[in-house]
């Protein structure tokens, strides 16, 4: 039997729901969680469209120490729930977490909540002590890879990636890595991304949000709208021993992973390198670009950002797969993104969907094969990008699950 990665179990916190079934049928009806929130209006934002969380109950809080709880930011908090809707998908105990090699591997790019409320706090109070313990704890990148491994008892790598929105994409390939080379028994994997304005001031400095809808692909686009929570997927190899001993039902397989670099401009992207990045994708799967059946696309709905993604899926593709792009509804979920794509990938392989792009009025790309309306569509392998600033570039593919 071929050793494959395997994805065991999903979870996700999203502005359209706070697990993996309601997302679903909301991207399934079409239905977006965007709104306006009116305190970035306030603060100076020149839009104030952007996705809205509703508080998830984060996995065992009460069971929590007083020391625990104190060290937990908002992204942690987000990812409790999400993890634990995996690890019960996946049939995962605590027994087995603790006494295996499990790692985690956490794509966040910012705590500026954390930092403006520790800063705020040492201005008012002018004295740092006033912080306490646990905000050192909340206020680092890695705030969520080092608070999960601690709660759940994790033995393995503990590692955040900075990557800014290409940030998840490469925290799947890196857990692929791990696993192909058998350093790791398991990986959980996650995208964590807050949701409060401070870490997208400067975002909203350079005019890249949209002031009313966001179009991906579309001929109106005007640009995109933040948003966050965060995903998890649990990936296992197949030769696992937890396939004999425990009920597990794998959902997909994580078969394919590409990256490349810009090495030019800080933040126009580039065609080429984005192309590279999917055949690296395709060709680490083992397969070839007629293969693909589906293409959940990066389009966050920005002028440049949609134009060098549509160039660069036709230098991949002589024909266009069908191409996927949900941010209308969703937002951009930034260094969320890449795992929540994995999600929902996994949600269209299981059940026979394709989510349309319910926001876009009309496609800017003919070329593209842009699925406007969720429709019933047998799939096999679904190509995922995640692109970020920085000119950092993931594509991964993600399979349906065959029998072992």
């Amino acid at each position: 039997m071929d050793r494959k990665i395997l994805i065991t179990g999903t979870g996700i916190v999203s502005c359209l729901g706070n697990d993996t079934f309601s997302v679903a049928q909301k991207l399934a009806y079409g239905e977006c969680g965007l709104h306006h929130d009116p305190a970035r209006s306030e603060k100076g934002y020149q839009s104030d469209l952007c996705g809205k969380i509703n508080d998830p109950n984060p996995w065992k809080l009460s069971k929590l120490t007083r020391a625990q709880r104190q060290c937990l930011s908002e992204p942690t908090l987000y990812s409790l729930s999400a993890v634990n809707e995996a690890l019960m998908e996946a049939n995962i105990l605590p027994e087995f977490l603790q006494s295996h090699n499990v790692s985690v591997i956490v794509s966040n790019d910012s705590t500026a909540g954390e930092n403006y409320q520790a800063m705020t706090t040492a201005i008012t109070q002018r004295d740092t002590r006033r912080l306490g313990a646990g905000a050192v704890f909340r206020t680092l990148n890695s705030t969520v890879s080092m608070n999960l491994a601690s709660i759940y008892g994790l033995k393995g790598l503990s590692l955040t990636v900075s990557g800014a929105c290409a940030g998840g994409g490469h925290a799947i390939g890196l857990a692929k890595m791990l696993l192909d080379t058998r350093q790791t028994d398991m990986v959980i994997v996650i995208g964590a991304q807050e949701t409060g304005p401070f870490s997208m001031l400067s975002f909203d400095a350079m005019g890249v949000f949209s002031p009313d809808k966001v179009q991906p692909f579309g001929k109106a686009r005007n640009g995109l709208a933040p948003s966050g929570g965060a995903a998890c997927v649990i990936l296992e190899p197949s030769d696992s021993l937890r396939f004999e001993d425990y009920e597990v039902s794998p959902v997909a397989e994580l078969s394919g992973y590409g990256f490349s670099t810009n090495g030019t401009s800080i933040c126009t992207p580039d065609a080429y390198q984005e192309e590279v990045a999917m055949i690296k994708a395709i060709e680490s799967a083992g397969l070839d670009a007629g293969m693909i059946d589906v293409l959940l696309a990066h389009a966050t709905g920005t002028e440049q950002g949609d134009a060098a993604e549509a160039e660069a899926i036709g230098m991949v593709f002589p024909e266009s797969p069908y191409i996927v792009a949900t941010k209308g509804m969703t937002g951009h979920e930034c260094w969320m993104a890449g795992v929540s794509q994995a999600v929902q990938a996994a949600m269209m392989l299981n059940t026979d969907t394709i989510f349309g792009a319910a926001t876009t009025a009309e496609n800017a790309f003919p070329q593209l094969n842009l699925v406007m309306q969720s429709r019933e569509y047998l799939s096999h392998h679904i190509l995922c990008n995640a692109f970020g600033f920085g000119g950092t570039n993931s594509s991964f593919i993600i399979s349906k699950f065959q029998s072992l």
